[in-house]
């Protein structure tokens, strides 16, 4: 139409010009009522030409690469470079099914740049100190700290909210019927620059889970413990009666993993787990850091009872992933704390769930509770991102039940049926594959190793979750916190000194809990160990997060 308007203009005006020429051609008869023709035989001849040039100059409206709704998301491929962090279990990135298929599916081919586990942390920082930025961060755990600096201050990392409004319309339902996801994803500044992973599953809402080895109460006459005191008895029989039957001392009680585990049994003193560290926050709000309280303190004489008699495995300090998991494997421990059962499925069986244990003044509380964000910033893009809209559409299809359950299980049929219950299952071939479940499952998505964006409900939490361990879950689930904090957002003014404490805080904490659990320490450290977290800060700190959980409010 607009080609042929101007067709039109050319001819009306090269007609004019041959009758000026000419001289001869008769003026066309009007009746005086044309408003067009009386503009157009007022206006002067310079402006009607500068008009039908401007008309012509005008280009083509531009069709746009990208579709709102739908597959594929681009109608033209384009390529995004895609940066993060490759867990062992993972096949390369470039090399998933699942990847490869959404390839396919939305058009958009990721050059992968994925860096190992090992080191990744340091490679991160280096990657935003040279300032040469893929178009996305995927699986990077960028934190608050690092959205502060990288996002707040720096603007390294682009502004997600208007882009999450027009383009992702899975999370913004999510966000919407979950306030506090939005919340717990929002900076200092009011802006969201990273995606977190949601679980809202019933085993999602707690991280570790605890078990005890079924056939060796059996084995030594025990019922499931349900005080702290029965707790150590059921340990030193387990300890001393060959629950196992090898003849052996081999038995290892309580299979505490690493430092940070430590943690687990610290609601039977009232000791919650708020914002993911040590901390207590009331209903009122407030919030407190509990390191310096005497339930702490007589948490710790507790565990290093535990300790000195033999009950915790003694190298539990020394954080021997491989060494654990292979006593785990080799049915060894007694008791322990796990999420989920895929590493011990050879006899996840064995294992059952149990309340948590009631503590010196009536506590009953399972502290290792979840808000929903199952990995906070999974997700990001840099501030020169190629096609932020492709991007933000690329992510957005895995917050949707139906992109959730591609990226968990793949394609029902090739690599999952449905049950009897209709959920999903893994075929015999994947989940008995020689090569061990998680490497299996490792060549069809990222599961392994987690920290992927997407959203995990009680429909495919069972990629990780057994049903057996999902039978622990609900033991558990009526004891977590009424309401379950994650870390605010600090100001950009506050985030250094948030770092800086956290860095000598965090340090000398797990240096000296170990020294006390241990006995390297005796309690009569406890003051100077007091006195030494106040210089650092520890009370500045909490004033810090008060501040930004006020500010969210």
């Amino acid at each position: 139409m607009r080609k042929k308007i101007a067709l039109l203009v050319c001819a009306a005006y090269c007609v004019g010009i041959l009758s000026g020429c000419g001289g001869t051609a008769q003026e066309p008869v009007s009746d005086g009522n044309s408003q067009e023709e009386n503009a157009a035989a007022a206006a002067p001849v310079e402006e009607e030409q500068g008009d039908s040039e401007s008309k012509d100059a005008q280009p083509e409206e531009e069709v746009s690469n990208l579709n709102k709704e739908g597959f594929p998301i681009v109608n033209e491929q384009i390529t995004l470079t895609a940066y993060g962090q490759r867990d062992q279990n993972q096949a390369a990135w470039a090399d998933m099914w699942v990847l490869q298929k959404y390839e396919e599916m939305s058009n958009i081919h990721m050059d992968y740049q994925e860096v190992p586990a090992d080191g990744f942390a340091e490679n991160k920082q280096l990657l935003f100190a040279s300032n040469e930025l893929p178009d996305i961060f995927l699986r990077c755990s960028i934190n608050a700290n690092e959205v502060a600096t990288y996002g707040v201050t720096s603007g390294q990392l682009m502004v997600l909210d208007d882009l999450i409004a027009e383009y992702a319309p899975n999370l913004t339902k999510l966000f919407e019927e979950n306030p506090a996801l939005k919340q717990a994803t929002t900076a200092s500044d009011g802006h969201i620059y990273t995606i977190p992973a949601i679980d809202l599953s019933a085993t999602g809402k707690m991280g570790f889970k605890q078990w005890i080895n079924e056939k060796w109460l059996e084995a030594v006459g025990k019922e499931v413990p349900t005080t702290l005191e029965e707790f150590k008895d059921v340990l030193i029989a387990f300890r001393d009666e060959d629950p196992n039957g090898n003849g052996e001392k081999d038995e290892i009680p309580l299979g505490i993993r690493e430092p940070s585990s430590i943690y687990s049994l610290g609601g039977s003193f009232g000791l919650q787990h708020q914002i993911g560290d040590t901390y207590n926050i009331d209903e009122s709000g407030k919030i407190h850091n509990w390191l310096c309280d005497d339930e702490f303190k007589e948490y710790l004489i507790y565990l290093n009872e535990l300790y000195s008699e033999g009950l915790i495995w003694q190298d539990y300090y020394k954080n021997d992933r491989p060494a654990w998991r292979s006593n785990l494997a080799g049915e060894l421990y007694g008791a322990m704390y796990m999420p989920y059962s895929d590493v011990f499925l050879n006899c996840e069986l064995d294992y059952i769930g149990f309340e948590p244990l009631l503590g010196p003044t009536g506590e009953k509380l399972w502290v290792d509770a979840n808000s929903g964000i199952n990995a906070p910033g999974s997700f990001a893009l840099s501030n020169t991102c190629a096609d932020p809209e492709a991007a933000i559409r690329w992510v957005d299809y895995f917050f949707s039940e139906e992109g959730g359950l591609f990226f968990a299980f793949g394609e029902e049929g090739t690599h999952y049926y449905r049950d009897e219950n209709g959920l999903p299952r893994f075929n015999d071939e994947i989940l008995n594959a020689e090569e061990g479940f998680m490497t299996a499952l490792g060549k069809i998505n990222m599961v392994p190793g987690g920290g992927f964006p997407c959203l995990r409900t009680d429909e495919t939490d069972s990629v990780v979750a057994s049903d057996r361990t999902k039978e622990v879950a609900a033991l558990l689930e009526p004891y977590l916190p009424k309401q379950c904090y994650a870390k605010p957002a600090v100001s950009a003014e506050d985030n250094d000194r948030v770092v800086a404490i956290e860095q000598d805080l965090n340090t000398y904490r797990d240096e000296a809990v170990t020294k006390f659990i241990i006995g390297e320490w005796d309690f009569g450290m406890w003051e100077e160990y007091c006195s030494t977290l106040e210089q650092i800060g520890i009370r500045e700190l909490e004033e810090i997060y008060q501040k930004a959980m006020d500010a969210q409010k």
